[in-house]
């Protein structure tokens, strides 16, 4: 069984970001960083601009990693 941690799901949305939007990936991932900042959802702001930073990062992506069954998710 597959449990992704938050590193993983950023890694997955950027992922998503690059495929669907191409070169303008990075712009919509802060662009929904700005719009839950002003929300005041801090936490999401943090996370959205986490995946923007990912898709800028591009070759540098990590592997997803599989739990093996002795294994506990975080």
């Amino acid at each position: 069984m597959w449990v992704p941690t938050q590193d993983d799901a950023i890694v997955m949305f950027a992922r998503f970001l690059k495929a669907r939007h191409g070169t303008a990936a990075s712009i919509a991932a802060r662009n929904t960083a700005k719009k839950l900042q002003d929300e005041g959802d801090l936490e999401g702001e943090k996370i959205w601009n986490a995946v923007a930073d990912t898709v800028d990062g591009g070759a540098r992506w990590p592997r997803l990693r599989l739990l093996d069954e002795n294994d506990k998710a975080a």
